[in-house]
């Protein structure tokens, strides 16, 4: 899940840069990727924002099945029809991430018409900027955080899991703003809070179902306030380190690909998590697996 330091980011972006070589000598980089997650079935969140719309753009191009999770089911639509018309396939279903109620008539969904999905991608995230002192009678800020960062994800995650221990094989990838203070986390306790929650479930997770076959990763991008007087507002994301969402978009396919093709880093790095944890943790997130 989300890591509460910048530097991962630099070398996830050297290796962004390192595999456009390889796409050339592929006949392009469009050609030498298209088709590369055919077959796989990828639920994303928050599929329309900029993030969730740039990535499950590109993962369709490469030939996946996306299923678009929405609060708004007009934008919905329409992201699913854009897919639809540039020949991908895609599928949509309207979710409040935040209200488990919502959360549990997607799962019905998506196990009665599909049955399972390859690779969840856990997109939907908003950090919360607001001083303590001025958070100590609005107990509400830290509900809504742990409900959007933490319960609804978690009741997803836990809701699709079955269906990927029984196929023996699935992926979730959990994508979402980190500031560049948050390792402090002044000014962000109920945003960090339930993001120290989710980090934490995330890895005790990719540990103990790692050697099933199923992987945790994650993605985070730079988010910043652009307007100091906008405390109490949600962040606006900020290219820190040149991370726009097609960056972030790349770097979810880059780790879902990694996977499947490099499986014997990964169980390198699950063997090494037994001597050193912490190291392990930082080399997981660099290399995106």
């Amino acid at each position: 899940m989300l890591e509460f330091r910048p530097a991962p980011a630099r070398f996830v972006e050297r290796r962004l840069r390192a595999s456009a070589p390889r796409a050339e000598r592929s006949g392009g980089a469009d050609e030498g990727a298209t088709g590369s997650l055919a077959g796989k079935r990828v639920l994303v969140t928050d599929a329309c924002s900029e993030v969730g719309r740039a990535t499950a753009a590109l993962l369709a191009d490469r030939g996946a099945q996306l299923l678009l999770v929405a609060r708004r089911g007009d934008q919905l639509i329409t992201a699913c029809e854009e897919i639809i018309r540039s020949g991908g396939q895609a599928h949509w279903f309207r979710c409040d991430i935040s209200a488990l109620g919502d959360v549990d008539q997607l799962v019905t969904w998506v196990l009665a018409e599909f049955g399972s999905v390859d690779v969840l991608v856990n997109n939907a995230g908003r950090p919360l900027h607001r001083p303590v002192a001025q958070s100590l009678d609005r107990f509400r800020d830290y509900q809504r955080m742990m409900a959007v960062n933490y319960f609804g994800p978690l009741r997803l995650t836990l809701g699709l899991l079955p269906a990927m221990l029984n196929s023996g094989s699935g992926h979730v990838v959990n994508v979402g703003p980190a500031h560049h203070n948050a390792a402090a986390a002044a000014n962000f306790a109920s945003y960090a809070s339930s993001q120290a929650a989710w980090t934490t479930f995330a890895e005790c997770a990719e540990a103990e179902l790692g050697p099933r076959g199923i992987h945790v990763t994650a993605i985070d991008y730079p988010a910043v306030h652009t307007d100091p007087a906008s405390a109490g507002t949600e962040l606006e994301f900020a290219d820190e380190y040149d991370r726009g969402p097609a960056e972030v978009a790349r770097a979810v396919e880059t780790a879902i690909t990694d996977h499947d093709e490099h499986p014997r880093r990964a169980r390198g790095l699950r063997a090494l998590a037994n001597v050193a944890p912490r190291s392990t943790t930082r080399l997981r997130h660099a290399f995106g697996i």
